[in-house]
C-alpha cells in the first residue's frame, strides 16, 4: 500500500514566487509521478489550477482548502484535513501547523533565515514573528529540509540545532531553460513586441536587498544607452522605495527611457528575454539560492553574478563572480564583460555544469529517498 503524503500547496494560489517553482520543480518530476510507494496530495484553495499544474500524474490526488488566511490554516483547517485522512507525512515550507498529529511525520522547507543575518532589509514585525516561527519549525519537524548549503550552515547557526540534520534539496532550472534556443530570432522577438534592441537584463523582485539602486547607478554612470543598450527590470515591486523611484525618474530624463520595467512576464517570455539579452546580471546582496543566474547561465547567455551568501557556490562563473556591495566594481564588471567577444566555449561550460547540477529530477530523488528509506 502506497505511502500517503500531504503537500501544503497554497502558495499556487497565489503569485509566481520561489515555493511555488520549488514545489512544481519537485512534485512536476517523472521521479515522484512513476512512483508506486506514494500518493501525493495537494492542498489549495483553487484546485482547478492544480490540476492544470499536475495534470496527466495518476498518484494525485487534490483537496480544496476554504481559509485563504494563513494562521486560519495553520491553527484549524490544516490540523483537521490531517486527522481525518491519516497522512504518512507532510510537506510545508517554513511554517508547521500550531497542532500537531504524532501519527505522521512532517518535513518542513526552510529556503533561508536572510532576516536574521541581514536585519537591515526586512521589517521589525516580520524578523520577530518569523524568528519565533521558523526555529519552531527546524526543531520541531521530522525531517528538516533547504535548498542550499549555505542555508542549512545558517539555519543550524542560528537557531542552535546541534546535530540535527538539515537535507539540501537545491533549486534547479525548468525544462524550458535546457533547449538551446536561436539568439538572433528571439532578439528580433523582443524587438518587433517591445521596441528594445540590445539590453542588460535583471530578474528579481525588487525589494531593498536586491540591490536594484546600485546596478541603476552603474548604468547610469556608465551611459549605456549611448550605445543604445537598455536596462531591463523584470519583477514586481514588494514595497514603495522612493529613493529607487526618484532615480529611475532621472536615469530615463537623461536616457529618453533606457530603464524599463515589466512586473508580470510569464515563464514562456521570460526564456526569451533571457536568450535575447546582451547581458544578465544579479546583483542581489544576500539569497538563500538565488535562481536567475543559473537559468541565464543555462541558455548560454553571458551572466555576472554576486558572489556573497549561497551565490558563492556558483564557482562555475569564475571571473564573472563580483563584490555586489561595491557601486564601482558592478560598473567595472559590466563594462569589462559588454566590450568582451563572448567565449562560447566558456558559455557552453557554465551550461553544461548549470544542467548538471542543478536538475529536478536529482532534487526529487533526494526528498524521495528521504521519505522512502525512513526506518
Amino acid at each position: 500500500m502506497p505511502l500517503k503524503l500531504l503537500v501544503d500547496a497554497h502558495t499556487f494560489d497565489e503569485n509566481h514566487q520561489g515555493i511555488r517553482t520549488f514545489l512544481k520543480g519537485i512534485y512536476g518530476t517523472d521521479a515522484v509521478n512513476s512512483s508506486n510507494n506514494l500518493m501525493i496530495y495537494l492542498a489549495s484553495h483553487n484546485i482547478d489550477n492544480l490540476k492544470k499544474e499536475f495534470k496527466d500524474q495518476s498518484n494525485f490526488k487534490f483537496i480544496k482548502l476554504k481559509f485563504r488566511n494563513k494562521y486560519i490554516r495553520l491553527l484549524y483547517e490544516l490540523p483537521k484535513i490531517i486527522a481525518e485522512h491519516s497522512f504518512d507525512y507532510i510537506h510545508f515550507n517554513y511554517y508547521l501547523p500550531f497542532f500537531l498529529n504524532r501519527k505522521c511525520k512532517y518535513i518542513v522547507t526552510i529556503h533561508d533565515v536572510l532576516f536574521i543575518d541581514f536585519p537591515k532589509y526586512f521589517p521589525v514585525k516580520y524578523r520577530l514573528i518569523n524568528s519565533f516561527l521558523f526555529k519552531r519549525s527546524a526543531r520541531k519537524a521530522d525531517f528538516l529540509t533547504t535548498v542550499s548549503k549555505y542555508s542549512a550552515d545558517r539555519i543550524k547557526e542560528n537557531f542552535n540545532l546541534g546535530n540535527k540534520k538539515i537535507t539540501v534539496l537545491p533549486n534547479a532550472i525548468g525544462e524550458s531553460f535546457k533547449v538551446l534556443r536561436n539568439k538572433r530570432d528571439d532578439r528580433d522577438y523582443i524587438k518587433k513586441k517591445y521596441g528594445i534592441d540590445e539590453f542588460i537584463i535583471y530578474v528579481s523582485r525588487i525589494e531593498l536587498r536586491k540591490n536594484h539602486f546600485r546596478l541603476i547607478k552603474a548604468y547610469q554612470k556608465l551611459k549605456l544607452w549611448q550605445n543604445n543598450i537598455h536596462l531591463v527590470l523584470i519583477g514586481k515591486r514588494s514595497f514603495k522605495d522612493n529613493k529607487l523611484d526618484c532615480l529611475i525618474e532621472e536615469v530615463n530624463s537623461e536616457s529618453k527611457g533606457g530603464v524599463i520595467e515589466f512586473n508580470n512576464v510569464s515563464n514562456d517570455e521570460l526564456v526569451v528575454f533571457y536568450n535575447a539579452a546582451r547581458l544578465a546580471i544579479f546583483p542581489s546582496l544576500c539569497e538563500g539560492f538565488g535562481i536567475p543566474p543559473i537559468e541565464s547561465g543555462a541558455l548560454q547567455t553571458p551572466t555576472i553574478c554576486s558572489n556573497s551568501s549561497a551565490m558563492k557556490d556558483f564557482s562555475f562563473f569564475e571571473d564573472n563572480l563580483f563584490d555586489a556591495r561595491d557601486e564601482k566594481n558592478i560598473r567595472l564588471k559590466i563594462k569589462e564583460v559588454i566590450k568582451r567577444e563572448n567565449d562560447t566555449v566558456f558559455l557552453k561550460k557554465v551550461s553544461d555544469k548549470i544542467r548538471e547540477k542543478y536538475n529536478w529530477e536529482n532534487t526529487a530523488n533526494r526528498l524521495l529517498n528521504l521519505i522512502l528509506n525512513d526506518k
